[in-house]
């Protein structure tokens, strides 16, 4: 196989490939495309996007190698925590997910996010509540769910699936403008953090961008599971992973973590861990035309919301306005506005609370939540739910599509610190900042219940097939970017680049995720539109405020001849996404 370094150097010298910000790149040069369909060779196209371009190499490395989607989505996870460590982690955060199966034709949801520890309480969290530390973090569930993923719909060995982070985080790579801002963000936090200065402050000042990062004990813990794995593999596939899975949480690594977390009086016990297990689940999908049905992860993630916005937007006529119409800008925050609404009042652990999700995503009810809209007049909170009788970050996105079609659509999160677990190298999680205290909220800290998580990618399918991957990072922002995307692709006729750069815009008018859980009632949107939209805006009564961006977002989109295309994130430096084609022999 042609590695990495090889295939960009030949791609750079060739003219065949633009490698920042989700220019479509090729595997092979278009000279070569066109002598292998002259001698009837079949190419097959993959597709990769994600945050970082490490990242992105590793989960075509991987497809190079003959794996599947998920297995380039599991590299592509761990290469991301080895070079975007401060927004997730496959060992020390949680995940939400989708996978198009090409074989069933299925479409499933990956639940590989934990509970809340069993010492936790609403007492001791809320003295605490708005300090860093052990008491935020919450079991950390995705490295069970990437496990499930790689039994289910893997094809290599999990040595191979790790090997391009184990060589990053050995080797090294250069810290991105986007760590070096995050350091300086969390400076105060990492002046008490020993074991993270380490790594980011080695001689005492703080990495900037282009200083060489090492992460020596993450490639230790990920080849300690790999390990764990090969010692098992002679009895089979399935109880080879198993034994990884049991490395983590029914062995030495649980027992780091929950030494740590006594240390630093948090909430994490290790029968949170031995009693935990990810959750392959069935997702939730709306209907947007004949045509095409949009999937989301269901509760606890807040995917639902997305999904509410959208069948109260199947309604209207969306596809005589441009991305930047005022109406068009107009009618999303107002079914947004409602979306959140309804999040607020009925979205949390289903296993806590009753969940009403067929009555929330039936259509009569989108229909009923419509006729509120007003075409002129922006709604403000308090807003209440549609259903009679009811009043009760940080991320990174990524996706995957195969040679056999198999699709993996990926929000993956940590919180946006640097809290490293000793010397696991493993940066854990602060999750619990998005836990309600209120009684009667949903989200309430429960002890062994799941926190609402805003991870929550979707996947939309055309005539049954997959058409649209897509994410948008940031907390609250999540639901509202992935709806502008999936409307600029669908409705707007965008193509995926073209979708992912459109301004973004976002509606604060709820309560936030995160402690306080402060209401704003604004409109916020990026600097790019035009200021009669924003003064058209103002006049229907939408407190607009002008400038910053909205999260980071990826998307591959399938063309109904079957190419794909990729949009990645052309708000930071890293992003990449690559359109490959991959020769059989």
């Amino acid at each position: 196989m042609v590695s990495t370094l090889e295939r960009r150097a030949f791609l750079l010298a060739s003219g065949g490939i633009g490698i920042a910000n989700g220019v479509d790149a090729t595997g092979v040069s278009q000279a070569d495309t066109e002598r292998a369909e002259s001698s009837d060779e079949r190419s097959n196209e993959v597709a990769v996007v994600s945050q970082h371009s490490l990242a992105t190499d590793a989960g075509l490395e991987i497809l190079e190698a003959g794996g599947s989607a998920a297995d380039a989505a599991v590299a592509v996870a761990c290469a991301l925590s080895v070079v975007e460590p401060w927004f997730s982690s496959a060992l020390g955060g949680g995940t939400w997910a989708l996978y198009y199966d090409a074989d069933s034709g299925e479409v499933t949801s990956l639940d590989g996010v934990g509970p809340i520890g069993s010492e936790a309480s609403v007492e001791d969290y809320e003295a605490r509540a708005d300090e860093a530390g052990m008491h935020q973090s919450i079991v950390p569930g995705a490295w069970d769910g990437w496990m499930l993923w790689l039994r289910e719909y893997g094809e290599l060995d999990l040595e191979t699936v790790l090997e391009p982070a184990i060589t990053l985080a050995r080797e090294g790579y250069p810290a991105s403008p986007g760590m070096a801002s995050w350091l300086e963000t969390e400076s105060e936090e990492l002046e008490v953090r020993p074991d993270a200065q380490a790594i980011y402050a080695p001689d005492g000042d703080l990495l900037e961008e282009g200083d060489t990062v090492y992460q020596h004990d993450m490639a230790d813990t990920f080849e300690a599971l790999a390990d764990a794995y090969e010692e098992r593999s002679e009895e089979g596939r399935e109880e080879a992973i198993q034994a990884a899975r049991d490395h983590f949480y029914r062995g030495p690594i649980a027992e780091a973590i929950v030494d740590f977390s006594d240390e630093r009086d948090g909430y994490l016990t290790l029968e949170d861990f031995h009693e935990f297990e990810a959750e392959i689940v069935d997702p939730i999908a709306i209907d947007w035309n004949e045509d095409v049905r949009v999937y989301q992860n269901p509760p606890n993630s807040q995917g639902i919301t997305q999904l509410l916005a959208l069948n109260v937007l199947k309604g209207f006529d969306l596809e005589q306005y441009d991305p930047d119409d005022p109406d068009a800008i107009h009618l999303q925050a107002e079914a947004l506005k409602l979306a959140f609404a309804d999040r607020h009042y009925h979205v949390g652990d289903p296993d806590r609370v009753d969940v009403p999700v067929d009555d929330l995503l039936d259509d009569e009810y989108a229909a009923a939540q419509r006729d509120r809209i007003e075409t002129d007049e922006a709604m403000a909170w308090p807003i209440d739910s549609g259903l009679e009788g009811e009043s009760a970050a940080h991320t990174t996105t990524f996706h995957v599509v195969d040679a056999a079609g198999n699709a993996a659509a990926v929000t993956t999160s940590l919180g946006a610190q640097f809290q490293v677990v000793g010397d696991t190298g493993i940066h854990i999680n602060n999750r619990m900042r998005m836990v309600a205290l209120e009684e009667d909220d949903p989200n309430r800290l429960t002890p062994g219940s799941k926190v609402r998580h805003t991870s929550n990618p979707y996947m939309a399918t055309r005539e049954g097939e997959p058409y649209v991957l897509g994410g948008n990072t940031g907390v609250d922002t999540q639901p509202q970017g992935q709806t502008q995307q999936f409307v600029n692709v669908v409705a707007f006729g965008l193509d995926a680049q073209a979708a992912i750069d459109s301004p973004r815009f976002e509606t604060t008018a709820f309560p936030s995720t995160q402690y306080p859980y402060e209401v704003e009632n604004a409109l916020e949107m990026e600097r790019e539109f035009p200021d009669e939209v924003v003064a058209d805006l103002e006049e229907r009564g939408h407190d607009v405020d002008l400038g910053r961006s909205f999260g980071t977002a990826n998307a591959i989109v399938v063309d109904e001849d079957g190419s794909l295309d990729v949009g990645s994130e052309s708000r930071i430096e890293t992003a990449e996404g690559i359109v490959s084609q991959l020769l059989d022999d």
